[in-house]
């Protein structure tokens, strides 16, 4: 009797050992689990990537200097940006790209900047102008926007004040107006002045030209044989072509002088759709400092 009783106290023991252990078990795994999920969204903002790619997909060549601009400003602003900063990157002052992200897509703001700007290998990759590039990023808050920029390394002139002024001129903007599209435009513009108070277009020489001098016609009595000779072939074969033109309309041949490109033959003079133009980067993306 007193050895069943001693065994129901053991068997006790173990279960309650069994039943510790395994809350002990689940309360660990619950308390680990948020902090690995946490760690690899983490890795997956803006800004804490790493070489090569930064933790982007986004093609080197996009439509617009804008990306991802679709659901926070209208097509007409990005495209009046585009006129812009395609001045200014045919000028070659400053090869610039805007990123737009909310703020859940964003880790370290400055660091996504520079991030972004080296990943689309923004500035030229040689000249006097080498590595001018330059990125905006506009970090889409509920009630707000916070700007940053990255700066290339060609681009020394820039100064922190100057740039850091345009940043709060977008954000008073947005407040005033809460109009994104306002705020992107006024930025850009802002940055144009700016850009060109610094540097001055870089005009590349233009390339010489060829005269070719028109042959002469011989002087005397060698000229006006000349003349003659041309008068004496080119006059017959235009009343022949005046002969037959009539005769090939009739017959329902026409003669086209502007060949198969001109109205009538179902192709434009022009030739096709032309295709967008592709905007990004095209030196190495190197830069130097942020904000």
């Amino acid at each position: 009797m007193r050895v069943s009783v001693i065994n129901r106290n053991l068997v006790r023991e173990y279960i309650t050992l069994i039943v510790v252990v395994i809350t002990f078990a689940i309360s660990l795994s619950v308390y680990l689990t948020p902090v690995r999920a946490g760690t690899i969204l983490a890795a997956d903002l803006c800004g804490q990537g790493s070489a090569p790619d930064y933790g982007f997909t986004y093609d080197l060549q996009q439509i617009h200097w804008t990306v991802d601009w679709q659901g926070y400003v209208s097509e007409n602003t990005v495209t009046e940006v585009d006129v812009i900063l395609d001045r200014l990157n045919s000028d070659s002052i400053a090869q610039t790209m805007i990123l737009i992200q909310s703020e859940e897509q964003v880790g370290n703001r400055v660091n996504c900047a520079v991030h972004f700007l080296r990943y689309m290998r923004l500035g030229l990759p040689d000249g006097e102008r080498k590595d001018n590039g330059f990125v905006f990023l506009i970090v889409v808050e509920p009630n707000s926007i916070d700007v940053h920029y990255g700066v290339g390394l060609g681009l020394p002139a820039l100064t922190a004040s100057e740039l850091t002024s345009l940043n709060r001129v977008a954000e008073d903007t947005y407040q005033t107006t809460e109009s994104l599209d306002q705020a992107l435009l006024t930025l850009i513009q802002e940055f144009d002045k700016v850009a060109r108070s610094n540097y001055s277009p870089l005009i590349s020489p233009a390339p010489t030209q060829e005269i070719n001098n028109l042959p002469t016609l011989p002087s005397g009595p060698l000229g006006i044989l000349s003349i003659c000779g041309l008068l004496c072939i080119g006059v017959p074969l235009l009343l022949f072509l005046m002969w037959m033109l009539p005769k090939l309309a009739r017959s329902g041949i026409s003669f086209n002088p502007y060949g198969s490109g001109s109205r009538g033959s179902g192709f434009p003079l022009g030739g096709g759709r032309s295709t967008p133009r592709s905007r990004g980067g095209s030196g190495s993306g190197r830069s130097g400092r942020g904000n």
